[in-house]
């Protein structure tokens, strides 16, 4: 669910980088590729760790994307990736960053309500490393 949904915004988002940052069409069209990879490690990270809650509330709305150190952590880790691995200087990676991840989780948040869609969204191969047993709870949705 994750990629299909960046797929269907990686045209918008791109642009968005070319005409807000300046980035080049290949450095926009990596970026966007680039902050989907970190995206989905940083929420598997935090679904492994048994944090559901607090990126649920960002996803529902109920938090504002950098009210949650979980969420400032991938945009950290994302305006890094984006200087050493793109290329991208520091002072627009800085802005960048921000602007893509929160971008990208505003687009998530009419998809998810619970942590079924969260992890469902993520997809298989999380529940052996889910905590306390939760990926038997949630039943075979990982199958």
């Amino acid at each position: 669910m994750l990629n299909d949904l960046i797929n269907s915004v990686k045209g918008q988002l791109t642009g968005e980088l070319q005409n807000k940052f300046q980035l080049q069409p290949d450095t926009a069209n990596k970026a966007v590729d680039l902050a989907k990879d970190d995206l989905e490690n940083g929420l598997k990270n935090e679904a492994t760790s048994g944090n559901f809650g607090g990126i649920l509330d960002v996803l529902k709305g109920n938090k504002g994307t950098t009210e949650h150190p979980a969420v400032n952590n991938m945009i950290g880790k994302y305006v890094n990736d984006l200087s050493t691995k793109l290329g991208v200087p520091e002072s627009i990676a800085k802005q960048a960053g921000p602007f893509v991840i929160s971008f990208i989780m505003q687009k998530l948040s009419g998809k998810v309500s619970s942590e079924g869609d969260l992890m469902g969204m993520l997809g298989g191969g999380l529940k052996d490393k889910l905590p306390g047993g939760l990926g038997d709870k949630l039943g075979g949705m990982f199958k």
